[in-house]
């Protein structure tokens, strides 16, 4: 039985790793994953690690999962890519042979699918596979990191993991969790019926089904939002976080301590644009000010600068309805025309006094 699955509208610039809905920009998971969990983060991570270290390894991750996808596609095993670091070229020969012994058993669908809900989130599922066995839907990722350094830490606590698969498993069960579910919305009628990643590195290698969190979870951390601060860098922020593992308990706060309900980035960036949308609100309505004054001293009704279009109402009487005096003069008759219907209360931010 073969699958047909659906393409989706967005796009995936390799370049700059980056994802677009037109013009659009959406994000992927990795980075969610990353801040509002607390996963998969080096947090002693040195300026070697992260600007040698890290970049070096992901290089290699993606010679690995080119030569997956090329014998997924055309049956050539191409094992040898270019090494930008100045060492010998990348030889991925004992990954892809790894590899092809994981995926015995299975039927490659797609490799670097995208999967996205159109809104604010996008990724590439590494492979969907097919069981035999079964006829049912596999999604699959590859990882090649070096355990002996993935971190132990996980959710904000310290040394949360017992061991180091175990952290990275849990980071995969979210990460593979979530694409399920975009998976599912993006087709409906295709049901996912496992997850698994394939490990390899070197002669190492190993094949793990991972656990898919429940609907609900994965739902509440897709409700996490993201934004760009001032130096381009994406920002994520989550109300809750806390919510979304069952064996951490919400943060106690002291009696007289304000509870940090965001994070500092996220804080700066409402404050920024409150003070800019307040300075910018100030000088629009001097400007709208000088400009109808130009219009009616020229006689101009209606303006068209090219870039907005200005109008000039004709004068009238506006009529209006007394309530108050009408509820106070005739209340059994206005009785009858009051209806009542829960309302949310209104939300206001505004600026403190010395702003």
């Amino acid at each position: 039985m073969s699958i047909k699955l659906k393409q989706s509208p967005v796009t995936f610039q390799e370049e700059c790793h980056r994802y677009y809905l037109g013009e659009k920009r959406l994000v992927g998971i990795t980075g969610l994953i990353h801040e509002v969990l607390q996963l998969g983060v080096y947090p002693d991570a040195n300026e070697f690690v992260r600007n040698t270290a890290i970049p070096r390894a992901a290089e290699y991750g993606s010679a690995v999962h080119k030569s997956i996808e090329m014998y997924d596609e055309i049956g050539i095993k191409q094992t040898v890519y270019p090494n930008s670091f100045g060492d010998e070229p990348w030889d991925v020969s004992l990954e892809l042979e790894s590899y092809i012994k994981h995926r015995k058993g299975f039927v490659p669908v797609a490799n670097e699918y995208t999967v996205s809900d159109c809104e604010q989130w996008a990724s590439n599922i590494d492979n969907v596979w097919q069981r035999e066995s079964t006829g049912g839907i596999w999604l699959v990722d590859t990882k090649t990191n070096n355990l002996n350094y993935y971190p132990l830490d996980g959710y904000g606590q310290p040394n949360f993991f017992p061991d180091h698969a175990a952290g990275l498993k849990e980071y995969l069960s979210w990460q593979l969790s979530v694409y399920a579910e975009l998976f599912e919305a993006q087709n409906p009628g295709n049901t996912v019926e496992g997850l698994a990643a394939n490990w390899l590195r070197k002669g190492d290698a190993a094949f793990w089904v991972i656990e898919r969190k429940p609907s609900k979870l994965v739902k509440e951390l897709l409700k996490a939002v993201w934004f760009e601060d001032a130096n381009g860098h994406v920002v994520y922020t989550h109300h809750d976080p806390a919510i979304l593992h069952p064996n951490l308990g919400l943060p106690v706060a002291t009696a007289n301590a304000t509870p940090l309900l965001l994070p500092e980035d996220a804080i700066k960036f409402i404050y920024d644009n409150l003070k800019a949308a307040k300075e910018a609100e100030e000088q629009l309505g001097k400007m709208k000010t000088l400009l109808r004054e130009a219009m009616e001293r020229h006689g101009v009704k209606s303006w068209d600068s090219g870039l907005f279009k200005s109008t000039i109402a004709a004068d009238c009487e506006k009529e209006t309805f007394d309530t108050k005096r009408f509820k106070a003069d005739h209340p059994k008759l206005a009785a009858q025309y009051i209806t009542r219907k829960p309302q949310k209360g209104s939300f206001t931010i505004k600026l403190k006094d010395n702003d």
